[in-house]
């Protein structure tokens, strides 16, 4: 499905509302001082930008790792609580894709979940971390499994967020709205989209860093273009995959139930969690309820 120029509500509908995982502008609001140190790494021509919080990468105690929604900064894609709630313990390593924040577009290349599994890993091995574990929301919950699948050796968990495994794991009207079926959502849906305001805040992040600020309704294209096209991961993939995983999503999510329930059993070592009262875009915010269990991913029997 294409975004119509000048079509605003559908910007937010058919680009950022299906790929993102974000929250409200006024609870992600921070400063880049926050930022603790920050670098990137060079990667097929663009410079991958990446932040790291906490302790020092001296191997004492593993990274983790968060892979932001599309069409997010790690400021809008992550709350300062969360990051700091995991950052007080062990180093956290946050990283924008290609196109999002402070890492630039390739335009003359489309964009790929492969692809943003690549510049991962090159930033990983780039800060010589020899093992990490992954949280990815949305989006980022895709590459993270990606990430689990071609570089298995980087990855000692994997914590996915509202993500799919294959588009059609979305709730169905939402797939009708991707694939250009319906042009307009259903009244249940329209409730769980991002809000107008949700969709200035992410536009006013990514002008305050990216190298192209005008570019943002071209990412929107891009990235939505790239969830219609892109094929998901296949059975024999998902029970490739060792790193124990954490399958978690909300109980109002886009994700279908019985979709995560699916991938679950194809994952040997995978657990599922549906959190209650939650959609897509509030499931960061329970970082209170995440943090045990993620942290005891690691933790065989648990």
């Amino acid at each position: 499905m294409s975004i119509g120029a000048g079509c605003h509500r559908r910007q937010v509908l058919g680009g950022a509302g299906l790929l993102t995982a974000a929250l409200l502008a006024g609870d992600a609001a921070w400063s880049r001082q926050d930022s603790e140190r920050s670098g990137a790494v060079q990667v097929d021509g663009v410079d991958v930008y990446y932040e790291v919080h906490g302790s020092a990468l001296d191997g004492t105690a593993l990274p983790l790792v968060l892979l932001h929604g599309g069409a997010l900064t790690i400021e809008t894609g992550f709350s300062p609580e969360l990051i700091m709630r995991f950052a007080r313990r062990r180093p956290v390593i946050a990283i924008e894709q290609q196109g999002h924040g402070h890492t630039a577009d390739r335009p003359a290349m489309p964009f790929t979940i492969d692809q943003m599994v690549k510049d991962t890993a090159a930033v990983l091995m780039h800060l010589r971390v020899r093992k990490a574990d992954l949280l990815g929301h949305s989006l980022g919950g895709m590459i993270a499994t990606g990430m689990s699948i071609r570089y298995p050796d980087l990855v000692r968990t994997v914590t996915t967020l509202g993500a799919p495994y294959q588009l059609e794991g979305f709730r169905p009207d939402l797939v009708r709205l991707q694939r250009g079926i319906d042009a307009t959502p259903s009244p249940a849906l329209a409730k769980l989209l991002p809000t107008e305001a949700d969709f200035a805040a992410w536009r006013a992040s990514f002008q305050r860093v990216a190298p192209d600020p005008g570019a943002f309704d071209a990412i929107l294209e891009r990235l939505n273009t790239m969830l219609a096209t892109w094929r998901g991961w296949t059975d024999g993939e998902l029970r490739s995959i060792q790193a124990p995983t954490l399958v978690a999503i909300g109980d109002n999510d886009y994700v279908r139930i019985d979709h995560a329930a699916d991938v679950t059993r194809l994952i040997p070592n995978a657990r599922l969690v549906v959190l209650p009262g939650t959609t897509h875009l509030g499931i960061v915010k329970r970082e209170s309820w995440l943090e045990p269990m993620i942290e005891s991913l690691a933790q065989p029997g648990l």
